[in-house]
């Protein structure tokens, strides 16, 4: 990437969605969703649910995946992410489901509001309004407000708040309020170093960016809490830097990923991102250290980003953080608009006509 393509603020028209702003913004939405519902608490359905089942999709569904993979070594029932027009067979009354589109007009979380109904599974909702706003207005359903005027991607951290302090008051966990409370002021730390402010010099979300530009970027992390937030970066290098990437988790990708690298051609354009927590376990740390070894040997770059943090919630926050602002970076040398999704909008109008069509 040539070096004259600057990092360095104000972005102006390369930025036209304030991206970086939003970016910047996550300690403040955390301190909102906190208040938001501390003043409006969930109200569950009556009854013990012996699972919760959240619809959504993109923003929405990695909110539950990673409040899922926070928790999953402490909750006693299971939590499960369904990204699709239809629950499993497994969703029936004797659980709950969350519907969560931020925008509310989500067509396949509509689709599985409408069969969750049907089915007589007790429901709760998360969303800024739209159709999912007036339905659960209409089926008197809990609606968790979220607010609107951002992508919903930008808006991660006012669905994911809301969503632990739903399993919080089902009462399979502690109240996640003192972890959130301790990332509020961890990530506005990590902001001195990562926001656009800071110049590339001293910024290590630059620097990285500046390394990866022009290269398809693979995430790899240990299995568990640090694999949703793999996922989270796969899908901010998508949407915000429009680039091909590809997130694994260990010890899986072991077992056939890796025979992919043992032919070395072409990946010398590949950089491998390795995402660490002090909480992955020593043989997912050794799997991690000999795969990046096996993938320089063939030619690839690796780098790591290691979590920073007390609690597990904000450690998680703050490899959320660093990949918001390595998209947004990436976005910036690649001449993309951070914020456009002009190939999501073709695809839904293409969709809508070809409904139309019959």
């Amino acid at each position: 990437m040539p070096p004259e393509i600057s990092l360095e603020p104000p972005y102006g028209p390369r930025d036209p969605g304030g991206m970086a702003a939003l970016v910047d913004a996550i300690p403040d939405h955390i301190e909102a969703a906190l208040a938001r519902t501390d003043a409006a608490p969930w109200q569950l359905p009556a009854g013990e649910h012996e699972f919760l089942a959240v619809g959504g999709m993109g923003g929405s569904a990695i909110a539950a995946e990673l409040t899922a993979a926070a928790f999953a070594d402490q909750m006693p029932r299971p939590m499960l992410v369904c990204r699709d027009y239809q629950w499993p067979a497994c969703v029936t009354p004797r659980g709950l489901v969350l519907l969560s589109s931020n925008s509310g007009n989500t067509e396949e979380t509509l689709a599985l509001e409408a069969q969750a109904r049907e089915r007589g599974v007790p429901a709760v909702t998360m969303a800024s309004g739209g159709e999912m706003g007036e339905r659960a207005a209409r089926y008197h359903l809990h609606r968790q407000h979220v607010p609107s005027g951002m992508p919903p991607r930008a808006a991660l951290f006012h669905a994911w708040v809301p969503v632990t302090r739903l399993v919080h008051a089902l009462g399979w966990i502690a109240d996640p309020a003192p972890a959130w409370r301790e990332a509020v002021l961890l990530l506005r730390e990590c902001n001195r170093a990562l926001g656009h402010a800071e110049p590339e010099a001293a910024n290590p979300a630059k620097q990285l960016a500046r390394a990866l530009a022009g290269r398809s970027i693979f995430v790899y992390s240990a299995a568990g809490p640090t694999s949703a937030v793999a996922t989270r970066v796969r899908q901010q290098l998508n949407e915000n830097a429009k680039l091909f990437a590809h997130s694994a988790a260990v010890p899986e990708l072991n077992h056939n990923e890796i025979v992919g690298w043992q032919n070395a051609s072409g990946a010398q354009r590949i950089s491998v991102l390795v995402l660490r927590d002090r909480e992955d376990t020593a043989e997912a740390t050794t799997r991690l250290d000999l795969t990046a070894a096996y993938a320089v040997r063939q030619g690839a770059a690796v780098h790591e980003v290691h979590s920073v943090g007390e609690s597990r919630l904000a450690r998680l926050a703050s490899l959320v953080q660093f990949g918001d602002n390595l998209s947004l970076y990436l976005a910036l040398l690649g001449g993309a608009d951070p914020t456009d999704i002009a190939s999501i909008d073709e695809f839904k109008r293409r969709l809508a006509e070809h409904k139309a069509r019959g």
